[in-house]
């Protein structure tokens, strides 16, 4: 029987060892962190369920450009391999901030102009966002959603 007992100690002490293990390395990464790590080319600009990014950037110059989000809030807009016009930069520099306790992304491009829109999925492979805006001038709102995938 104290055999029984012995073994009976050691197995509920192993059991509590294993539960109380650290579980600090299952974290899910932070927005930022996933935000930060990779770079990001646009792959779909949809209106209305119509996706116009061959319509929008319809030079070969323009599908390798990417975005990259550094953690000091600066966005990086690099115009990729082939670029359109060798006299331009290969680089330029807008920000980016969260909004909305991180629930909307705000971009500011490198001319000044700022989209703000809310993150419908963020992780490791994919950047989406919808934003509303105003297509053709009219006043009249109209949701965008611009999808980037990691690079």
């Amino acid at each position: 029987m104290k055999t029984f007992s012995t073994y009976l100690v050691l197995a509920t002490l192993g059991l509590t060892a294993v539960g109380c293990s650290d579980d600090s390395d299952d974290a899910a990464p932070s927005k930022t962190t996933l935000l930060t790590a990779k770079s990001w080319r646009p792959t779909a600009i949809t209106v209305a369920g119509t996706n116009y990014i061959d319509f929008l950037l319809a030079e070969p110059c323009d599908k390798d450009d990417f975005i990259t989000f550094k953690a000091d809030k600066t966005a990086v807009y690099d115009e990729g391999a082939d670029k359109c016009d060798t006299a331009s930069p290969q680089t330029s520099t807008g920000s980016w901030e969260f909004t909305n306790s991180e629930a909307k992304l705000k971009l500011t491009d490198p001319s000044g102009e700022v989209i703000e829109g809310d993150i419908l999925t963020l992780n490791s492979t994919t950047l989406s966002v919808r934003s509303s805006q105003d297509l053709l001038g009219t006043g009249t709102l109209v949701p965008v959603d611009f999808t980037f995938t990691a690079k």
